[in-house]
């Protein structure tokens, strides 16, 4: 079947006509399409909104994202939050003679953060598969009761092999976090929301980071322990994340349709909303031909080499903040403390990143270059500062947090930018695939012989920041020509007649080289 065909059958009594239609056509060659009628989330809710002349007032927009921001959000911050603190519990843990207790080399440890990431790299796209499939709150709760039992087994590990297998399968379990919170974030909020909440979400590596940091202090205090500290860590965060699966269990739901906060009416708003950015709520069903839009889609492979250049300099700061802060000339618990001061610089740049991109009409890519380009000073100082100046070289480590801002907007631009909900979740994954290739690679760059300045570390870290910027502008600049040479052909999406049929394209579950009315957000 054709793709103008499919989409035929999407928009019924000539519902596409004129120039639009031709776009249709021009999808790369040899990718066909079918759009199934069935497996789409909210389609039912979208036709009624469509059959009475539905439209959201900015009034019942506020009200319903109002709603969302208390029963859904904070779920998705305690997510993202405690999915960061357990798997860099072992930040903590080598603070307080884990390494030592399982005697192990300097290697051995650095590959306790890298195996980590290959379970991750394993789990990818099958714990995504698992929430397009079935119900998000139970995957998501069945996922974190798992992973905080493995968290609370970590202390009965003996050996490097035994912590290895217990590293491994929490990347595994874990790999449902960030990339499913990146997709549910586009099917609870409109298109103008997606950048700040998501960044909200995304800042709680920042907040597990200070209370993981006063948790550990606080262990650090404790007088007369019965067990080693290093292990209270693990026990008391896995302890959390067990209690915290219940929660999920019960109270989150699989998408505006299913949520028992919202009115039947409320859910029709909440539907029509989201379809307003034209990339649908989600579909069910598994589509092949998405696979092979994702493939040679441009957007798919700069997002991909931008992760890896990303998480090589996340790999060495995420698992090793503690020990770099230490090396400059600090103590152990003044270390745990000054680490939380780079989270709370984590914070503050994710909230404004986000804020000015909700309030400000296509900042996304301006604010990820704003971001980059900090990063790459504060690695140049780390070079270059003299080994004397540790409050200057303690700044610029703090700067680097800056890196998160990157990131995390290029979850956002899957989120507003990439249609079809397998297409979404298979770019995603692709993207974390890069995720887990930077993260196993970054902590080897960080050598032990080369303390206190750590100099091959702090290199691969300002080069990283380079190349992911470099991807990231390129990214902006190809979605800004897609837009002009759309115009061109096809005209302005400027009626809300031509909105409204974009909307219905996105609801059938087209991807956006099919649905002639979508423009990419920048």
């Amino acid at each position: 079947m054709s793709t103008s065909e499919s989409f035929d059958k999407v928009s019924e009594a000539g519902s596409l006509s004129g120039d639009k239609a031709v776009e249709l056509e021009k999808a790369p060659p040899g990718l066909e399409s079918a759009s199934s009628e069935g497996g789409n989330v909210g389609l039912h809710e979208f036709d009624l909104a469509k059959q009475s002349g539905l439209q959201v007032t900015p009034e019942q927009n506020r009200r319903i994202a109002r709603k969302i921001d208390i029963w859904i959000l904070p779920m998705m911050c305690a997510a993202q939050g405690l999915s960061f603190l357990d798997k860099t519990a072992l930040n903590y843990g080598n603070l307080y003679g884990m390494k030592q207790a399982l005697h192990l080399s300097g290697n051995q440890f650095s590959w306790f953060a890298s195996v980590f990431y290959l379970g991750y790299l394993v789990g990818n796209y099958p714990d995504s598969w698992l929430l397009q499939h079935f119900p998000t709150g139970k995957v998501l709760a069945i996922t974190t009761l798992i992973w905080g039992t493995v968290v609370m087994t970590t202390p009965a590990c003996t050996n490097f092999g035994g912590t290895m297998a217990n590293r491994f399968f929490l990347g595994l379990l874990e790999a449902i976090v960030t990339p499913g919170m990146a997709v549910l974030t586009s099917i609870w909020y409109a298109q103008s929301e997606v950048p700040f909440r998501s960044l909200i979400w995304y800042s709680f590596n920042g907040w597990a980071g200070i209370f993981g940091g006063f948790v550990a202090y606080g262990i650090g205090h404790i007088e007369h322990p019965g067990i080693a500290l290093w292990k209270y860590i693990f026990l008391i965060l896995g302890a959390i994340s067990v209690v915290f699966a219940v929660i999920l269990w019960f109270f989150f739901p699989d998408s505006p349709v299913d949520a028992r906060f919202l009115t039947p009416e409320e859910k029709i708003l909440a539907v029509k909303r989201v379809a307003e950015g034209k990339m649908g709520v989600k579909n069910t069903q598994f589509k092949w031909y998405q696979i092979q839009h994702a493939l040679v889609d441009p957007k798919t492979w700069l997002l991909f080499v931008a992760s890896i250049a990303a998480q090589i300099p996340n790999g060495i700061v995420s698992n090793f903040s503690t020990i770099i802060i230490k090396a400059m000339g600090f103590t152990t618990l003044q270390s745990t403390l000054l680490d939380a001061a780079s989270s709370g610089v984590q914070i503050i740049s994710l909230l404004v990143a986000g804020y000015v991109c909700m309030r400000f009409k296509n900042m996304r890519v301006i604010t990820m270059a704003a971001g980059n380009i900090t990063c790459i000073i504060a690695a140049a100082c780390l070079t270059y500062l003299p080994s004397d100046q540790k409050w200057n070289r303690l700044v610029a480590f703090w700067f680097t947090q800056f890196q998160s801002i990157g990131f995390s907007l290029s979850l956002v631009m899957i989120s507003n930018n990439v249609g079809g909900f397998t297409k979404k979740t298979f770019t995603t994954a692709v993207t974390f695939v890069g995720y887990c290739v930077g993260n196993v690679i970054g902590p080897h760059f960080l050598i032990d012989s080369e303390a206190p300045r750590y100099t091959t570390g702090t290199t691969a870290m300002f080069i990283g920041y380079v190349i992911k910027t470099v991807a990231h502008l390129v990214l902006g600049l190809y979605m800004l020509w897609s837009n002009i040479k759309r115009d061109r052909e096809q005209g302005k999406v400027t009626s809300y007649e031509d909105e409204l049929k974009g909307q219905e394209a996105g609801m059938h579950d087209l991807t956006e080289f099919e649905n002639p009315y979508h423009r990419y957000v920048l």
